[in-house]
């Protein structure tokens, strides 16, 4: 249902999403930015259109054009459960069947230096080509917005991180595909420096932890809907996944799910881009079946 905003409602959201007479923006934080165009959509789309406008559409071809997207799916794979005698953490069983249309997802977490186009007062004199950290999910949802891209959804991301595998690398291997706490020396290293999977993606394990655009729910896989599943609830908690610098093989794994507040931020959490796939690309091809 469209909501009729105040002449002061659209006037305060107006300021959020303004840019100075030098182009530069005038508010970067996160969550003022996604409360902002909630707002704007809940206003309807022309409202939204116009607002966001000059903020997050003019230019966006170009911007996303920085990030190198990888072209997944169609895919029926089985989410979820646990290599057999390891841990199980809340909420990765039971396993289950999902199936996945079409997505594009970057080949590598988003580094400063492409964070820096968006805001150059995050992180100024680190290494350009570490990926970005100490981003909320709010951060995340809009810097993707600003490039015209997505957060991955939960199931999108493990279906990549699998790389069509049925299984992780052993973990004698994994050394060759992910920074963890057996060859990361404890500090963050620069993105894609490792082999890829077999999907061409880089650091989808180790490195950072990642988030994606699901709410959390322990018990989401118990009723999680076949198809292109995404938990739209309004938790305080959303989905991070992947591990980080700091885990040993089991906590890297590909279906181990762990969460954060919205608003939380930290050394070692960042994010890669996601898209939808566009509707004249997006011709049903063979499925491929992860089992």
């Amino acid at each position: 249902m469209t909501v009729t905003p105040s002449a002061g409602e659209v006037e305060h959201v107006r300021r959020i999403l303004s840019v100075h007479h030098d182009g530069t923006p005038r508010e970067t934080r996160g969550e003022l930015l996604f409360r902002a165009w909630q707002s704007c959509r809940a206003w309807g789309a022309d409202v939204e259109a116009e607002l966001m406008h000059e903020r997050f559409d003019v230019g966006r071809e170009e911007r996303s054009a920085a990030v190198n997207l990888v072209r997944l799916g169609p895919a029926r794979f089985e989410m979820g459960g646990r290599a057999k005698g390891t841990y199980t953490y809340h909420g990765e069983e039971p396993a289950h069947p999902v199936g996945l249309d079409p997505f594009l997802l970057a080949r590598v977490p988003v580094t400063n230096a492409l964070y820096a186009l968006w805001n150059p007062r995050h992180a100024p004199g680190t290494d350009p080509e570490l990926p970005v950290t100490g981003v909320t999910w709010y951060d995340a949802v809009m810097f993707c917005r600003w490039l015209g891209l997505r957060l991955p959804t939960e199931a999108e991301w493990e279906y990549a991180a699998r790389g069509g595998a049925g299984a992780d690398p052993a973990p004698a291997d994994l050394v060759s595909y992910a920074w963890h706490a057996e060859n990361a020396g404890g500090r963050l290293h620069p993105v894609g420096r490792l082999r890829p999977n077999a999907f061409g993606l880089h650091d989808m394990q180790g490195s950072v932890w990642e988030w994606c655009q699901d709410a959390y729910s322990a018990d989401f896989y118990s009723r999680s809907p076949l198809n292109n599943p995404l938990n739209d609830a309004q938790g305080d908690h959303r989905v991070c996944r992947g591990g980080s610098l700091h885990g040993f093989h089991d906590m890297v794994r590909s279906t181990l799910r762990y969460h954060e507040p919205a608003d939380y931020w930290a050394s070692d959490l960042g994010f890669r881009c996601a898209g939808d796939v566009p509707p004249a690309d997006n011709a049903k091809g063979p499925i491929r079946r992860v089992l």
